[in-house]
């Protein structure tokens, strides 16, 4: 198997494993299609904060979503301008968020009442700054392939509920702040029919704002990750976008900016993360019928999404001698009986794979959105190196670490 022109055994041998591996072709292409859907988009960097992603997505035009002042910090070291990096911070602002943005021109979304009222505050207490904000909305309804990625209704922690909109004007007023912007995102997992839902109640909302000069309609954007069906395709989006926006001018009589920002979507499909086959092991159920484990150097430490969501991944072995086809759980290394890649609901399930040899190669696919970003040095496993893939070469762009990385702090403290 190859990624791009690159032989994924000749990654394994060069680089090690497990290694995240991006596609810049695939990712390319994915930035394309994205930005053909609205005038202004952003990436929700949380998805992958790799530099040499960001960079990519930088040198397209595209604008950043960070949730953290950390990631905002990433994006202007990347090279973005601040005014093109939004700070959303869903729930509350840490103790010098609000300072920082203020001081470096940091556009801010605001998620709560006390979002609006902390913003309010250093802006009157440090005289400079942007009075304009944004403010996420929860429009009750929420929408995600998982319960943990739906982040709207009445059960989410994010977003100022819809019927308090009075109050957050009046917040707004008491510290001398416009509302310029709105916005809404109610988790990933959604179809085009909850979208063109969802725009339309976010479009009613924003007209009670007179000062309205954008409106983002978030990300959630449909990722297709089972490579047997067709990826979702966007461009009945772009319809349903140019309406809202024609709503919104008629309405009030000027221009209104059209944002959107999907992070999944970008990053999803061009990354890969490629492991190797260690042992084979099986067991019989309670009916007697034989349950093949594949155990792999990949575990979710470096793959957290199928143990924490249940989610799927498209697998592949490499290799010459694979055996045929037959039903196969492939799990990690990590001491917890979660740690599988096939699984749904909490349950491992297998699935229909060639067997392999200890040794083989492992593939696991549209690891790019929620791979790398959610590791962790959990049974003290290193970070694992990343790589990106362009055309015929292979550049190293995050190395692996190694047990000093992970102890320095604490020899340090």
């Amino acid at each position: 198997m190859k990624i791009e022109n690159v032989s994924v055994t000749e990654i394994a041998k060069q680089y090690g494993t497990p290694v995240y591996v991006y596609s810049l072709k695939a990712l390319r292409e994915a930035i394309q299609e994205i930005k053909a859907l609205s005038p202004v988009t952003r990436y929700a960097m949380k998805a992958c904060s790799n530099w040499r992603v960001l960079k990519e997505i930088l040198d397209q035009g595209v604008k950043i979503d960070a949730v953290s002042v950390y990631e905002v910090q990433r994006a202007l070291r990347v090279g973005f301008k601040p005014e093109d990096v939004c700070f959303t911070s869903d729930v509350f602002f840490n103790k010098e968020d609000v300072e920082y943005c203020l001081k470096e021109n940091i556009p801010c979304n605001c998620g709560t009442l006390g979002m609006v009222r902390e913003y309010g505050q250093a802006y009157q207490r440090l005289k400079t700054g942007d009075n304009g904000i944004s403010i996420r909305i929860n429009p009750g309804e929420g929408a995600g392939h998982s319960k943990k990625t739906n982040t709207g209704g009445p059960y989410s922690k994010h977003g100022i509920w819809y019927q308090n909109l009075d109050e957050v004007k009046s917040i707004a007023a008491e510290y001398g702040l416009k509302i310029t912007g709105v916005h809404m995102h109610i988790g990933s997992g959604g179809d085009m029919e909850h979208l063109k839902r969802i725009t339309g109640k976010l479009v009613d909302f924003a007209k009670e704002f007179e000062d309205l000069q954008e409106i983002n309609f978030g990300g959630g954007l449909p990722y297709q990750y089972r490579t047997e069906l067709p990826q979702e395709d966007l461009s009945p989006y772009k319809p349903i976008l140019e309406e809202r926006i024609q709503v919104l001018e008629k309405h009030f009589g000027r221009k209104i900016i059209c944002e959107i920002e999907p992070g999944r979507r970008f990053v999803a499909g061009c990354g890969y993360l490629v492991g190797e086959v260690r042992s084979l092991n099986h067991t019989f159920d309670e009916d007697g019928k034989r349950l093949d484990y594949v155990l792999t150097n990949i575990g979710f430490c470096h793959l957290l999404r199928p143990m924490a969501y249940g989610s799927y991944h498209p697998i592949w072995f490499d290799g010459e001698d694979l055996g045929p086809e037959q039903e196969l759980i492939v799990a990690g290394p990590v001491c917890e009986s979660g740690d599988m890649l096939t699984q749904e609901n909490e349950e491992p399930v297998p699935r229909k794979l060639p067997m392999p040899k200890v040794g083989n190669i492992i593939i696991v696919g549209g690891a790019g959105a929620y791979g790398m970003a959610m590791a962790s040095n959990y049974n003290s496993q290193p970070l694992v190196a990343e790589v990106v893939i362009d055309g015929s070469t292979s550049i190293l762009v995050r190395r692996r670490q190694n047990l000093d990385d992970i102890l320095l702090e604490e020899k340090e403290i």
